[in-house]
């Protein structure tokens, strides 16, 4: 297993993507730069510029950075209420999915209508 520098990554990359133009496949490109369709697809979602940080499509530039080149406060507060709203959304669906799992257990349990069968 080889380890890649920054900048053997980076002239792959612009390989990678003078292959795409031509229209070559993700495995031609790979067998052409020497390393698997996922380490391709990993570099490719590394920053190519300096401050600038990917997490999926998204691309979060040198503005939300403070001095240190760390993410700003502000930032980071934003994130967390993001994060505190995808968690209270996420929160009411299981408990929604549970009260209607519960409603069903009730509906379908055998020993309820076995007793109202022997009472008429």
């Amino acid at each position: 297993m080889k380890k890649h520098s920054r900048q053997e990554i980076f002239l792959k990359l612009n390989q990678a993507d003078a292959l795409v133009q031509a229209g070559s496949s993700q495995v031609q490109i790979s067998k052409a730069l020497g390393v698997s369709v996922m380490t391709l697809h990993r570099w490719r979602r590394l920053p190519r510029r300096p401050g600038e940080f990917r997490s999926g499509e998204d691309a979060v530039q040198m503005e939300a950075l403070g001095p240190e080149g760390q993410p700003s406060a502000e930032h980071m507060h934003r994130l967390v209420e993001e994060l505190t709203l995808e968690n209270r959304r996420l929160r009411k669906i299981v408990t929604d999915l549970l009260l209607e799992k519960l409603q069903l257990e009730e509906g379908a349990s055998p020993g309820i209508a076995h007793k109202d069968e022997r009472a008429s």
